[in-house]
């Protein structure tokens, strides 16, 4: 077996994009390629229905790759886990999850920690319905499966098939039927549809897409009479297959589309309740956010009845308000100070709401509408009017995402009009409409959202490009935060403009005698922007999607997640020196790789090249046992592209009959033109 400590993010990888999370408003954007994970990492592939009731402890068999020598499992949720004394096969890991009672209904994740390194995340959903496991055989209706509600039923899709459920009712008892599967991050597209004992279709009642639930489906529905209504449920194409996953609850919850209101203020008490249909009976639930919260799940209860599936309320640091009707015209527009935010709703048929702010000349402001973020379906076109009604500016429903930068003429009020882009309206029809003042901008790409930290050595996060926007110039500090005993920082300069072929890196430490394991923080930047000390924290939406399925919008915790696996020391670490960091076209670099020993560690260190330009002829020779340093060249041909590049090599060497691969931290050389004569 070749065990491989790849320290310092050892490959240099394509970044993704890492978005600040602390405006509520869409972020920059940069397209990048998918990060490369080292192949010895452990990968998780769980079916996405894993999960467990409030209060149980349950065994549960992780599946994957590379899970031998597992440390520790990571949970996003106050939750006890053990892992199986035996581990034989690199493919499961048998592990006892204990699951408090007051642990949140609803989405959460896990991951795995070896000696190697951490997994990547994957769903652990927390039920308050009694489970059941679908059986075989249920592919007709008059075979239907035979569940008594409240329940959730676990299920996995059929290449060309549905599945069949039939349900006892009572008459004016309500029932929802909803297909928790994409939000998952399973492959599947449901599609529910019920029919009465006798097999017919009941008119109405079919869900696919249902409006914010990002694909997934959920019918609710009241009887008239006692009896049995059949439930199917199959993927809209009839696909199928190990990640067609599902988790079919059915019983008396609510089903709320989104919050209401969308967002509040940070530190100040406030009333959320829900935006959809069959909301009757449900209360709404006080939230008060600190710091460090960027985003608050909250579940709609009916009484006598079970959680229904939580919906996200974003947390600012501006004043939050909601929307007063009547606002229909100018004359009675709701005031929006600046910055500030405001939920509102298209309750009624060619619903225009208006909004009245005080501008300044010269001040240039962003309006911005969330809704998709925050399960909402809404579409929201804005246009800027004066006092009189004349439009001034508008919005763009060809372009992703509703945002327009606006800068008054003159002192003085000016007006917002919002409406449903698509004339609709109804209980599901809310938004949130902020207006902050444009300031510079920055995003930060990173290389990948997890690290191994081996003791006393580190590990290194790699920071692929920032992107800066409207005059931003200024220095960015990022430090890893949230994990005892676990460090890390690094300053972007003002002028510097990392690539993911020549990045920066962020040093990771964990102290002395810290205990194997995964451990979860976030990174915070920190910039000064227009004289005052802005904090971002850091979201990694493309890895989140990728990690989910492709799941167009994943839960904003989840996008927030840097993973570490503090491992042990490694019996020798690689250091690469070079003579120089700038290279002409036809010229050789030379160095040395040195190698710093654990005690007892004296065998010979093979060298080879990991990362150098393309079709560079690196010469190289083993660190000879018991020696610490071995001499290293690098020819760079004239066809080479000028520019910067990372260089980076590997030393493998036998400790206790197994192979150990240690990678030098990546070093960037430039390559530069012959000089014209």
């Amino acid at each position: 077996m070749t065990r491989s400590f790849h320290c310092f993010g050892l490959f240099l990888l394509a970044g993704f994009v890492v978005a600040s999370l602390s405006t509520g408003t869409r972020p920059l954007q940069a397209q990048q390629k998918a990060p490369v994970v080292p192949p010895t990492f452990p990968t998780l592939t769980t079916p996405a229905t894993l999960g467990a009731k409030p209060g149980s402890t349950v065994e549960l068999t992780l599946t994957g790759t590379n899970l031998l020598d597992a440390t520790s499992v990571w949970t996003s949720f106050p939750c006890q886990t053990t892992i199986a004394a035996e581990q034989k096969d690199a493919a499961k890991l048998k592990v006892k999850f204990v699951v408090p009672a007051d642990a949140a209904v609803g989405f959460h994740t896990f991951r795995v920690a070896t000696k190697i390194g951490v997994s990547n995340l994957r769903p652990f959903v927390v039920d308050d319905l009694p489970e059941v496991e679908e059986k075989p055989g249920n592919n007709k209706k008059e075979t239907a499966q035979v569940v008594a509600a409240p329940c959730v039923i676990l299920g996995t899709a059929t290449v060309e098939a549905a599945d069949y459920f039939r349900v006892p009712v009572k008459a004016g008892q309500p029932i929802t039927i909803e297909a928790v599967g994409r939000r998952l991050g399973s492959a599947i597209d449901p599609v529910i549809i019920l029919s009465d004992a006798k097999g017919q279709e009941i008119p109405g009642l079919y869900a696919d897409d249902t409006p914010g639930l990002q694909t997934d489906a959920r019918v609710q529905y009241t009887p008239v009479t006692d009896g049995e209504i059949v439930v199917e449920i199959r993927d809209t194409t009839y696909r199928g297959g190990a990640d067609f996953t599902y988790r079919l609850r059915i019983g008396n919850f609510a089903g709320a589309t989104a919050a209401f209101p969308l967002a509040v203020e940070r530190g100040k008490k406030t009333d959320v309740g829900f935006a959809g249909m069959g909301l009757d009976g449900v209360k709404p639930v006080s939230v008060t956010a600190g710091a460090g919260i960027e985003v608050v799940n909250v579940a709609p209860v009916r009484a006598g009845g079970s959680s229904g599936w939580p919906v996200p309320v974003m947390v600012h640091d501006y004043p939050e308000s909601v929307e007063v009707e009547p606002n229909n015209e100018i004359a009675k527009a709701n005031a929006l100070p600046v910055p500030g935010g405001i939920s509102a709703k298209f309750a009624e048929k060619s619903d225009v709401d208006f909004f009245k702010v005080a501008g300044k000349k010269g001040q240039k402001l962003l309006l911005s509408v969330l809704t998709y973020e925050l399960n909402a379906p809404t579409e929201v076109f804005l246009r800027v009017l004066d006092a009189k009604g004349a439009e001034l500016a508008k919005s763009n429903p060809q372009l992703a995402g509703v945002r327009l930068e606006y800068t008054p003429a003159a002192d003085g009020e000016f007006f917002i009009a919002c409406e449903q882009t698509n004339y609709t309206h109804g209980p599901n029809e809310v938004y949130h409409l902020s207006v902050q003042a444009v300031l510079p901008e920055f995003t930060v790409i990173l290389g990948l959202d997890r690290t191994e930290v081996p003791l006393g050595v580190g590990g290194k996060i790699p920071i692929a490009g920032i992107v800066r926007a409207n005059g931003f110039a200024a220095a960015v500090d990022l430090t890893f935060v949230g994990v005892d005993g676990v460090t890390g920082t690094v300053s972007i300069p003002p002028a510097a403009n990392p690539k993911p072929e020549a990045p920066l890196f962020l040093n990771i430490t964990a102290k002395a005698g810290s205990k194997l394991g995964a451990y979860v923080g976030r990174i915070e930047a920190k910039a000064m922007i227009d004289g005052k000390p802005v904090v971002k924290v850091l979201a990694s939406i493309d890895l989140a999607k990728a990690a989910l399925g492709g799941i167009p919008t994943p839960p904003q915790e989840m996008t927030t997640q840097v993973a570490v696996a503090i491992v042990p020391e490694p019996p020798f670490a690689l250091e690469l020196k070079l003579d120089a960091v700038t290279v002409v076209k036809g010229g050789v670099l030379k160095g040395k790789i040195v190698a710093k020993r654990g005690d007892k560690f004296t065998e010979e260190i093979a060298i080879a090249a990991v990362t150098v330009p393309a079709m560079a002829v690196p010469k190289l020779v083993p660190i000879k046992k018991a020696e610490l340093e071995a001499i290293v060249e690098l020819s760079i041909p004239a066809t080479v592209p000028a520019g910067a590049t990372a260089v980076q090599f590997k030393g493998t060497a036998k400790v206790n009959g197994k192979d150990v691969v240690m990678t030098t931290p990546p070093l960037t050389i430039t390559v530069t033109e012959v000089p014209k004569k």
